[in-house]
């Protein structure tokens, strides 16, 4: 006798029919990988994916007497897992997991980005803090006191000029290092 994997899918459903389990495995083996992909792509839960390619197994062996394939079997075996992932998704029993999946991704991506903030603001702050001292002394009273250039120029009693010419210079500087970023947070 020949080894299952010689045999065809229409071969091995008629051994099936017929209450071969080696054909069955056969079936399987061919088959489970791309079924588990087909269902990963939609459900993207590895254990939601494995319980899916069973349950459609499971009932390809229960109902391999009166099963009529008209197609190919990996087309047919294809549909069970869309119908059977389709049933769950309006039983709600996959919906809430992929809400709860979703959400904890989002918080994941605002976690990263509230870090790449921190990152970026420490990065800043050291660029300030590698300013001339006059310089970086204006510049802060600028943007963190929000001082306009006469005020400044009052309380350090020097001219608006040199003010200009000071946050002119630290704008400079900062520009250089931060890119495209610049415009964005050089102007809060």
């Amino acid at each position: 006798m020949k080894g299952y994997h010689a045999y065809n899918d229409e071969e091995l459903l008629d051994l099936m029919k017929a209450d071969d389990q080696g054909a069955f495995s056969e079936i399987y083996n061919r088959h489970w990988k791309f079924l588990y992909k087909a269902a990963y792509y939609a459900v993207k839960r590895k254990e939601d994916c494995m319980d899916v390619c069973q349950t459609v197994f499971l009932w390809l062996w229960e109902n391999r007497k009166t099963i009529k394939v008209k197609s190919n079997l990996q087309s047919y075996l294809y549909t069970a897992v869309k119908y059977k992932i389709a049933n769950l998704i309006r039983q709600g029993k996959i919906r809430e997991i992929l809400i709860e999946d979703m959400l904890a991704h989002d918080l994941q991506a605002d976690e990263i980005s509230l870090v790449e903030i921190k990152e970026l603001k420490s990065f800043i702050a050291q660029l300030i803090d590698d300013l001339p001292e006059k310089c970086r002394e204006v510049f802060l009273l600028s943007r963190d006191e929000h001082l306009s250039h006469r005020q400044i120029s009052e309380r350090l009693g020097i001219s608006e000029k040199t003010v200009d010419d000071h946050i002119t210079r630290a704008l400079k500087k900062l520009r250089a290092p931060l890119g495209r970023l610049a415009c964005i947070f050089l102007t809060i």
